[in-house]
Parts: structure tokens; C-alpha cells; sequence
């Protein structure tokens, strides 16, 4: 249990995702994507030592990108968030992270088509470092910009009402405990990608 792998979530997990803001939400939905990135890397890592082991969890990856956070992290912050600054001094900002999301799903799409082809490692991996890097920049700025200023310019019923449309709309993609769902859909990529928990991602100090 140490190690995450989430075969039975620790006590408190679920209880406390329900108490936390309509933002930190969002951030761990950043991080969940994190995770999903590390197994695709990890799988892709792999097949560039000439390992035979299979492209497959590149493929769920992107399946899980495309159902969980375009579906709905990405509609979320489009249809919810974005729209709030058009008229503010954050109104650039907000439709550059608008338009890479555009790019995202664009490179999303080839990812899952050249790692379910496996002909050219060498390109799904320069797509998917340019893809790592966009979602780190992109989730940097909402982090320490976007985010703050919803706290401290929206009033709180506005952020409890972002909360409540994000549960509802989690809930009508993938039902009842979706959050969970999610954590064990993210723990079976990470099994299928050979990763047996945090621990693979230690490195020592040479």
C-alpha cells in the first residue's frame, strides 16, 4: 500500500477528494495525467532499448486521456473556466491554454495511432516529449496563475457551484465513485506498463 498501486484505495482517499476545492480538483486531475504520462514514457522508455514488450499501455494511455481528461478536464475548464477571463487581464492567457488544448488532442489522436501501428518508435516518442512538455507548461500556468486568481476573485459560491457541476459531470461519464474509478483505471495502466509503484521512480545520486 506503500507504494500507491491503489489495489484497495488507504482510508481517507476517497472521504478527502470529497472536501477539497472546486481548484485543488483540477490539480489533482493535472497530477492523475501525470501519472498517465509516466507509464506511457516508461513504455516507451522501454521500446527504445529494444525491448519486445508491447506498445499496448501507450494505447490505453491515450484511450484514458481521451475519456477522462479531454472528456472532461478539458470540457470543464473550456465550457466552465475559460470563458470567466475573456474579459480580463487573463483573457491571452486563457485562450492560449484554450488552443493547446486543441493541439493536445490533435497529438493525442497520432500518439494512439502510431503506438497501435508500433512501426516508428522514434516519432511516437518526439510526440509524446512534445506533448509531455506542452501539459507541464500548460498545467505550470493554470497552477500558479489561473487557479489563484479564481480563488481570489470568484466568490465562493461560484467555486462551490464549480465543484458541484464537476461531480456531476464526472458522475454522468463514468457513474457512481467515478473519482475512484479513475485512480484504479490509472492503476491498471501503470501495472500494464510494468510499473509496480512509486518506489520504480527512485533514483540515487551518482
Amino acid at each position: 500500500m506503500a507504494q500507491m498501486m491503489m489495489k484497495k484505495p488507504p482510508s481517507g482517499l476517497e472521504d478527502g477528494i470529497e472536501k477539497i476545492s472546486a481548484t485543488q480538483e483540477l490539480g489533482l486531475e493535472h497530477a492523475l495525467l501525470d501519472r498517465i504520462m509516466l507509464a506511457m514514457n516508461h513504455t516507451i522508455r522501454m521500446a527504445g532499448k529494444g525491448s519486445k514488450s508491447s506498445l499496448e499501455p501507450c494505447v490505453r494511455g491515450c484511450e484514458l486521456i481521451k475519456q477522462v481528461v479531454d472528456k472532461h478536464h478539458m470540457v470543464m475548464e473550456e465550457e466552465e473556466i475559460y470563458p470567466r477571463f475573456e474579459n480580463t487581464k487573463l483573457a491571452d492567457l486563457a485562450r492560449v491554454l484554450k488552443d493547446q488544448h486543441t493541439e493536445m488532442r490533435k497529438m493525442v489522436a497520432r500518439m494512439e495511432n502510431l503506438a497501435s501501428k508500433g512501426s516508428d518508435v522514434d516519432e511516437l516518442r518526439n510526440t509524446f516529449m512534445d506533448f509531455h512538455d506542452m501539459v507541464m507548461a500548460h498545467a505550470a500556468w493554470e497552477e500558479t496563475c489561473l487557479f489563484p486568481c479564481m480563488e481570489g476573485t470568484w466568490s465562493q459560491s461560484d467555486l462551490d457551484n464549480l465543484k458541484e457541476t464537476q461531480e456531476k459531470h464526472e458522475k454522468k461519464l463514468l457513474g457512481e465513485d467515478a473519482t475512484m474509478k479513475i485512480y484504479g483505471m490509472v492503476s491498471e495502466l501503470e501495472s500494464s506498463a510494468g510499473i509496480s509503484g512509486l518506489k520504480d521512480f527512485t533514483r540515487r545520486a551518482k
